[in-house]
């Protein structure tokens, strides 16, 4: 009889650990507390219009990278019959505008880095040097085949060697923020381009990655986006003999002996497994369902110093534009005449048409989209609101979507009277239907003043049979964090019971 392996959390690391499990010979079973699958991997649908909620880009989504073999093989970028699905690339990161100027982060680098320096030939020397460490973050190899604590020697240097460009600028950039790169730079609008897309206080070094996945034709996108790409990944793994639950919110993990012999649904029913992975949000994990003792050190540290290690979030609002428009296109930031959300008062807004895939609105019309970021402070701002005076948290998202609408009108003349809002989501939305700790959707700010959060253990000192998953367990998080972990916690398994760990791709 096969041993069972049961997974808290039915997101990216859930699946794909379930997907691995079952590839490995084990039996398992996903308990997810929301309807459908996915957790922050997701999108849903209004009045005909979809609104993707995680997929804009993806770290290395191009046949070139190893990685892409592992896409494939959990339902990214193939379905349950290994055909392969579209991956649509973008032509830019982003444009800033300020005082009638703009300036486009193109994938072309040539053409982006010309323009810069047309733009700004003071800043030249500094233009050239970001270029520089861009182009040498495209070789970025993200690891997906072992954890790196279990690689032999053959293993750290295949992922080693091609990453050695990218480590001098992760040396280069170790302790500069992007508010300190930004300083470099004497153009007004270079300067506000730096800090429009990520908080100020993150490593440059994320920003320069970010731009090189794009430049390097690996930042694709999935057709149908983060919904259809889970429904594959719900597919694969059924397929394989995988249970999923729905529904099916965890109360608590029962520790005794320090092996963990039953997790508690909130309906009652017990479920028992030979190891558990719980690949929820960890705040959570070790607030609710096991005794804090038992976090890693270093989490805990983390959490406990929110000034070295900041969290974010985000205040979105989704509008439908009744017809096309070429006016709004790639993510665009602007300054504006002012708005107040969550007690501040702001005057720089973005925009963006999301019109990659066509999946996103019906023929004939666009859905826009504002995504602005929100501190550790707004988000308890959002928090305290929704708990202690829901009507007022309601009327605050509508007046600032209402608000944001005028501008984008006054930004855009020619789509005045063609835009409604379609949807409203704040930091606290992720928060009710994820348990994401603050409404984090990636996972810690990484500052200069950062420690250790580059590899958080996946095993826990006192039980024997947990192994973490998730994208906490290695900064800066995202989809490849996430689904690498899953397919890790059944290798650090596999280990534990002394057989071969090595699964193919």
């Amino acid at each position: 009889m096969s041993q069972k392996i049961v997974i808290i959390g039915g997101g990216v690391a859930g699946l794909t650990a379930g997907i691995y499990a079952q590839k490995a010979g084990f039996e398992s079973e996903i308990y997810e507390k929301h309807t459908v699958m996915g957790g922050l991997c997701t999108g849903w649908k209004r009045k005909g219009f979809y609104i993707d909620n995680c997929i804009t880009w993806m770290t290395c989504a191009a046949p070139k990278f190893p990685i892409y073999k592992m896409y494939k093989e959990v339902g990214f970028f193939a379905d349950v019959n290994g055909n392969e699905i579209v991956c649509r690339q973008h032509d830019a990161f982003y444009t800033s505008e300020l005082d009638g100027q703009k300036v486009t982060l193109w994938c072309d680098l040539e053409r982006a880095q010309k323009e810069m320096i047309e733009l700004s030939p003071q800043d030249k020397k500094w233009i050239k040097r970001l270029f520089k460490y861009v182009r040498l973050c495209m070789h970025l190899h993200a690891p997906f085949k072992v954890p790196i604590d279990m690689m032999n020697f053959f293993e750290l240097a295949e992922l080693g060697i091609p990453n050695i460009p990218v480590g001098l600028a992760i040396f280069k950039y170790r302790k500069t923020s992007l508010a300190d790169f930004a300083e470099k730079f004497k153009h007004p609008l270079l300067k506000k381009m730096l800090t429009d897309y990520l908080p100020k206080n993150y490593l440059a070094y994320f920003f320069i990655s970010a731009y090189a996945t794009l430049a390097s034709g690996g930042g694709g996108v999935p057709d149908g986006g983060s919904s259809k790409a889970i429904e594959r990944m719900e597919e694969i793994y059924k397929s394989k003999g995988g249970k999923i639950f729905t529904n099916s919110p965890v109360e608590k993990v029962e520790i005794e002996n320090g092996h963990c012999s039953v997790i508690v649904l909130e309906n009652g029913q017990k479920v028992s497994g030979d190891f558990i992975i719980p690949t929820c949000d960890p705040h959570y994990l070790f607030e609710k369902l096991l005794d804090e003792k038992y976090m890693p050190a270093a989490l805990k540290a983390a959490y406990k110093d929110s000034i070295a290690n900041e969290l974010g979030s985000s205040f979105q609002v989704a509008y439908e534009y009744d017809g096309e428009t070429n006016e709004i296109g790639r993510r665009t930031y602007f300054d504006c005449s002012g708005f107040d959300l969550a007690g501040e008062h702001r005057t720089r807004l973005n925009m963006k048409n999301y019109n990659l895939d066509p999946i996103s609105a019906p023929k004939g019309k666009n859905l826009i989209q504002v995504k602005i970021l929100q501190s550790e402070k707004n988000c308890l701002y959002w928090e305290s609101l929704y708990k202690n005076d829901k009507a007022e948290y309601d009327r605050q998202k509508q007046n600032a979507a209402d608000d944001i609408l005028k501008l984008l009108e006054e930004r855009v003349p020619s789509a005045k009277g063609k835009m409604k809002v379609l949807d409203i989501w704040t930091p606290y939305t992720y928060t009710r239907y994820t348990n994401a700790y603050r409404g984090v959707y990636m996972s810690f700010i990484v500052t200069k003043k950062s420690k250790n959060l580059f590899n958080i253990p996946a095993t826990l000192k006192g039980i024997d049979n947990i192994f973490l998953a998730g994208q906490w367990l290695c900064m800066p998080g995202g989809l490849p964090m996430a689904m690498s972990s899953g397919k890790f916690a059944v290798q650090r398994i596999l280990r534990s019971l002394g057989k071969n760990y090595r699964i193919e791709p």
